[in-house]
C-alpha cells in the first residue's frame, strides 16, 4: 500500500489501529532510501478543528520540531506525517532486555533524551506521546529517536509541560530501576523525588541538574553497584551493627563519666552539715579533750 502526502509517497509496512478509531501507518519513504521510519495518522475531516490546523501550522512554521514532516488534506482525511528516525534504532525496553547496559550508557541515554526534547522544542503533545520505553529509541551511537503515537492528536490541548516532566521521571526511573531497587543510587532517588514533588516547572533546569548529577554518577565503579550475595550482605549488616554498638558503648561510658563528675562536684559544693554532740550516753559521762586536760 502506498500513501501519498503532497509530493511524497510512503510505503506502508504496518497498519496500527487504535482505540480512538484512527488508523496509523508505519512507513518508509518510497523515493529515498534514507533508512528512516515514518508514522502517518489519518484523521477524518469532521474531527479536524481549526485549532488543530493552527497548532500544526505554528509548529511547522517555527521549523524547530523537524520530526513533523508534513500535514495535508487528502480526500476525506487530514494526514499527518512524523519522522521516527533510524529503522535500526532499538527501544529502551529492547536494549535493557537484550543485554546488561552499563550505567554510564544509561546515564548518557537519559541525557540524550532530555537534549532531544529541549533542542528540538518537542511540543508537549508529541513529547508525551513518545515518552515510553517502547517509543524512545537509540542507535548504536546513542542518537535518540522517538516514535510518536498520534491517535489522540485531536486532543492535543490536553497535554502540558507538567505532564511531560512527570512522564520524564517515569522514563528515567525505568532506566535505573535495578539500582533504585537495590538502593545503590541515592542521589538519583533524591533527584527523582524532586521531580515528583514539582521542583521543576521547565525541562531546561531539570536537564541542567540531571547533567550535573550524571557527571558525578558516571565516576562510580560499575562493580561496586553489583548486588551482593546474601551471606556477604549479612556480614556487612553484622559489621555495621558492631560499629553501631561500639559507638553506643563509648557513648554510654562518656555519659557515665559525665554523670560521676557532676555528682562529685555537687557533693563537693554542698554545705557542711553540723553534727549533733552528745555529752552523756546513759550513765556514761563523755568529756572532750579540753575537759580532760583540765
Amino acid at each position: 500500500m502506498i500513501i501519498r502526502v503532497l509530493n511524497r509517497n510512503y510505503f506502508v509496512q504496518q497498519t496500527i489501529p487504535s482505540e480512538q478509531g484512527l488508523l496509523q501507518y508505519v512507513c518508509t519513504n518510497v523515493a529515498e532510501d534514507d533508512g528512516k521510519l515514518y508514522r502517518i495518522v489519518r484523521i477524518p475531516l469532521p474531527e479536524v478543528t481549526p485549532e488543530l490546523v493552527r497548532y500544526l501550522a505554528d509548529i511547522f512554521r517555527k521549523e524547530r520540531f523537524r520530526e513533523l514532516v508534513q500535514y495535508a488534506n487528502e480526500g476525506e482525511y487530514l494526514q499527518v506525517v512524523t519522522d521516527c528516525g533510524s529503522a535500526k534504532a532499538k527501544s529502551i525496553r529492547e536494549r535493557l532486555a537484550e543485554s546488561k547496559v552499563p550505567l554510564k550508557e544509561r546515564l548518557a541515554m537519559g541525557e540524550k533524551l532530555l537534549e532531544r526534547l529541549i533542542l528540538s522544542e518537542v511540543p508537549a503533545f508529541f513529547a508525551l506521546s513518545a515518552l515510553d520505553d517502547t517509543h524512545i529509541r537509540f542507535t548504536d551511537s546513542l542518537d535518540c529517536c522517538m516514535t510518536f503515537e498520534l491517535d489522540q492528536l485531536p486532543d492535543f490541548e490536553k497535554a502540558g509541560t507538567a505532564d511531560v516532566i512527570r512522564q520524564v521521571r517515569v522514563v528515567l526511573a525505568g532506566l535505573f530501576r535495578k539500582e533504585i531497587k537495590d538502593g545503590k543510587l541515592p542521589d538519583l532517588e533524591v533527584f527523582l523525588k524532586r521531580i515528583e514533588v514539582g521542583a521543576f516547572r521547565e525541562l531546561l533546569p531539570l536537564y541542567t541538574d540531571y547533567r550535573t548529577m550524571a557527571a558525578e554518577l558516571s565516576k562510580l565503579e560499575e562493580d561496586k553497584l553489583e548486588p551482593k550475595s546474601l551471606p556477604f550482605r549479612i556480614w556487612e549488616w553484622m559489621k555495621a551493627a558492631f560499629r553501631f554498638l561500639k559507638k553506643l558503648f563509648f557513648l554510654v561510658v562518656i555519659l557515665m563519666a559525665v554523670a560521676y563528675l557532676v555528682i562529685s562536684v555537687r557533693n563537693f559544693l554542698a554545705p557542711t552539715q553540723h553534727l549533733a554532740v552528745y555529752n552523756q550516753v546513759g550513765d556514761l559521762q563523755i568529756r572532750n579533750e579540753t575537759e580532760a586536760a583540765e
